[in-house]
């Protein structure tokens, strides 16, 4: 299963096997380092106040809603999560004694899930990072190309002083042998 960008999931209906509404998609899971969601966190409760974290194994995505493996009951029953899209290898071993699922996944490193949404802006700061890597690039590129072009018309200068240096040298040299001669005739 493939999400991309959860921005364009978020507030989706999550439903049941049976079509029951569970919720609204707040947004999912991954395992650090991994590219597949593993968890969906909904939005539950009458006023969306709760928050619960969904296993995505056997989930189904439809332009309207995602389906998953889950019902209603269970996922009411289920462990809620806190509010800063992380999981804890603790919240992971609730959320697997409800659900079934195995928790030998870990090493006991702290939080191993980060949300999606946290993701995509982190992609999205990377993308700008770079974007603005290339522009000091092209910028630094500029620059040497201006440098180079005004060290270029800097020794051009600095040659064409010298031969007006050598004309005026040339120049006095005349000046002195005419003052030498015209003052040889008299």
């Amino acid at each position: 299963m493939e999400i991309e960008h959860i921005e364009e999931w978020k507030g989706r209906n999550v439903v049941d096997p049976d079509g029951e509404k569970i919720g609204k998609l707040e947004d999912v899971l991954f395992e650090v380092g991994g590219s597949e969601p593993v968890f969906a966190s909904v939005k539950t409760g009458l006023l969306g106040r709760g928050l619960s974290a969904v296993p995505l194994a056997g989930a189904t995505f439809s332009r309207d809603q995602v389906r998953v493996a889950h019902s209603k009951d269970a996922v009411k029953g289920g462990p809620q999560m806190k509010s800063d899209g992380g999981l804890t290898e603790e919240d992971e071993r609730s959320l697997a004694a409800h659900y079934g699922a195995p928790t030998d996944r870990g090493s006991g490193d702290g939080l191993r899930y980060e949300s999606g949404s946290e993701r995509s802006a982190r992609e999205a700061r990377r993308v700008e990072a770079e974007g603005r890597a290339t522009e000091l690039e092209q910028l630094a590129e500029s620059k040497g190309g201006e440098a180079d072009k005004s060290e270029r018309q800097a020794d051009e200068a600095r040659q064409e002083a010298r031969r007006i240096e050598e004309e005026r040298d040339r120049a006095r040299e005349r000046a002195d042998q005419a003052r030498d001669e015209a003052g040889g005739d008299r």
